[in-house]
């Protein structure tokens, strides 16, 4: 079976204490399959921890920052997809 390659990427700016996102990726990727792919590379870089102990803090960390963004009325305002 033949491999498929995507390439995703993330350009960050941090102005006035805020980080702006831009996600690159290929044409060819609608956004689920994006999200997909940052939440595999997030979920293999808390699984490449030196312990289980640290694996439960880094999981921990990213929950409740995901939780602060949707929680945050301000964030994510100005979101734009491709898909709009």
């Amino acid at each position: 079976m033949e491999a498929n390659k995507f390439n995703v990427g993330i350009n960050v700016t941090l102005k006035d204490g805020r980080f702006y996102f831009d996600i690159l990726a290929n044409d060819d990727l609608d956004t689920k399959m994006i999200r997909s792919i940052l939440a595999g590379a997030v979920a293999l870089s808390i699984r490449g921890e030196k312990t289980p102990k640290l694996q439960a803090k880094a999981l921990t960390e990213v929950i409740n920052y995901l939780e602060s963004e949707f929680i945050n009325t301000d964030s994510f305002t100005d979101v734009h997809t491709k898909d709009d």
